[in-house]
Order: C-alpha cells, then structure tokens, then sequence
C-alpha cells in the first residue's frame, strides 16, 4: 500500500502490531507510546543527563533556524561537539532550500536529539552491566526493582536473575547508530518535507490504531482503520523510533548483529547493522541497500564519535 508523498508503507505498522498487543497485556494503552520520561537519568561525556538540558528551537522558517544553528557554531557536518539543541519541528519552507542546505538542516535538527536518545541508553546498560557482574541480586532490592522495572518498559518477562533473561535486556538496551538512523528518518519522510512529518512530527512513518493519537492518511483504503501516529515534537518522534527498533520482534536480527558486534568489541555502525532492517520495509533487501546507500552517499558513517556539548553553567 503506497503511502502519501511517495513515501512507501513500511511492514513495521503490520509486524509491530503483535507487540503493540503485547503492551496492551501488560497494561500500556493502544499505540506506540513513549515508556520513558525525556529527562530520564543517563550519562553523556560522564556526566548524568539530568545535566544535560536541550534547548527547544522553533522556527517559522528554515532562515531562522539555520541562523540559530549558526550562531552557535553548530556547521554540518558538526566540527566539534554538538550543541544541545532540540528543533521542535521542521519549517513549512524546508522544502524551498537547496538541497545541500535542506539535507544540513535536517541532519542537524536530528543528531542532537538522537545523541540524548543514545546516552540515555548507553547509561542504563552500563548500569545493568555493573548489577548483573554482582552476581545475584536480592528480590525485591533496589538493584532487583531497577532490573524488574527495565523488563517491563522494554516488554520482556522472566526473573532478572536468570542468565538468559538478563542477556535478552541487554540486547534490547542499547544503542542505535546514529548513521543508520539519519539515512532511515531522510528516506521515511522526505527529508522533512512529507505531510507525516509536516503535521505529525512524524519522521519514520508510525502508524497507530488509536484515534487519539493519530491522523487520518490521505488516500486511506475504504475499511482500513489506522491513523498516522502524531507527535508532540520530533524529539517524542526520534524516541518512539529507538524503542521501536529496541523492542519489536521484526528488529529481533538487527539486536542479535548488534550483539555479535558487542561481542567482538566492535563499534555499531549503520551500514552493518542496517541489515537487520529487511522487515522494516515491503521491499526487504531494496530497502536495506537504499538505507546504506544514503549512508555512503551523505558519508553518515563519520558521526560515530561526535558527543554532546555540555551544558553552561
């Protein structure tokens, strides 16, 4: 089923929906929703993300917003660390830049957010690292509670002493490469400019079956009854994605090779990790290889170490 401007339906809105019933069972209501306050403890450089505060950036043209990023040094691609900035939503004029300026507004609206999403991560797995090194923990301790409440936001069951559950959370918590996740969010919405991400703040094309939290899509078949999901912001949007990826059973391959490559200490990248993402989209393989193709072409590969400035004082 082809989707509004040209963007294709994606099968994750069909596969998912096992998942999403797996969340209704234990207690969450319809849809994708975020599990996970934004201010959520996690590290970034060191440091708790409560330090970490992104400053909201709107915009009522893309001028404006490039002028802000300008102002504070941020360039594309980024030559230092990048600034907090959270860009709430994309200008109606994005699709009027060049396309060189366009592709740079985008990247740049989404890395930062995306870096949050990842320390977040990076912060609660270390902290499950250190408890499960500890051996057993004590029921219904702390350690026990943190390691129970983590099995529940990311839809797992089982004793948090048991080997085979802690190393299935631990496959769900972690990070995803930022390359991978810049080529997915340019291609799904039109690098900005689709009607999902215009009036949704929607940039992977998530649907929903709640009325609530949804819009009706153009073109929508007589009978069908999902809405395109709507966001608050393109930071609920970049977050509703990584969990996305991090729990549904359609990305079950692309957390075993992103275990593989723990494994073997080495860092993720996008276009070895993309290959899990043949049950994103209907067309399997074509996807995969358009999403890597992206990677290599706007040379997203070279994002791996950038970090996060931190907060003034």
């Amino acid at each position: 089923m082809p989707s509004e401007h040209g963007l294709r339906a994606t099968d994750h809105r069909i596969l998912l929906l096992p998942a999403v019933i797996l969340a209704l069972l234990v207690g969450l209501q319809q849809g994708w929703r975020v599990l996970e306050p934004l201010n959520a403890n996690s590290t970034t450089n060191g440091r708790s993300e409560a330090d970490v505060t992104l400053q909201p950036v709107s915009g009522q043209s893309a001028e404006q917003i490039l002028a802000r990023f300008e102002s504070t040094g941020y360039t594309w691609p980024p030559e230092e660390a990048v600034p907090t900035l959270a860009v709430q939503q994309f200008p109606d004029d994005i699709g009027e830049l060049a396309v060189d300026e366009r592709k740079a507004l985008f990247f740049q609206s989404l890395l930062p957010l995306l870096l949050v999403e990842n320390a977040r991560l990076r912060h609660k797995r270390g902290r499950l690292q250190e408890l499960f090194a500890g051996g057993s923990l004590e029921l219904d301790g702390p350690a026990w509670q943190f390691v129970a409440e983590l099995l529940y936001r990311y839809q797992l069951s089982g004793d948090p002493n048991d080997p085979q559950t802690r190393r299935e959370l631990l496959r769900r918590v972690d990070e995803i490469p930022i390359d991978m996740a810049l080529a997915q969010a340019a291609n799904e919405s039109g690098w900005g400019t689709s009607r999902f991400a215009q009036e949704a703040n929607n940039l992977f094309g998530v649907w929903t079956w709640d009325a609530d939290q949804g819009m009706v899509p153009e073109n929508r078949p007589e009978g069908a009854s999902h809405y395109v999901r709507v966001f608050p912001d393109l930071h609920a949007s970049v977050r509703n994605y990584v969990y996305t990826l991090n729990v549904g059973d359609a990305y079950q391959e692309l957390r075993l090779l992103r275990e593989q490559r723990r494994q073997e200490g080495r860092p993720l990248h996008g276009l070895e990790l993309a290959q899990g993402l043949s049950r994103y989209s209907q067309r399997g393989v074509a996807y995969v290889e358009e999403v890597q193709s992206m990677i290599r072409t706007n040379r997203l590969g070279e994002l791996t170490t950038l970090e996060l400035q931190p907060n003034s004082e």
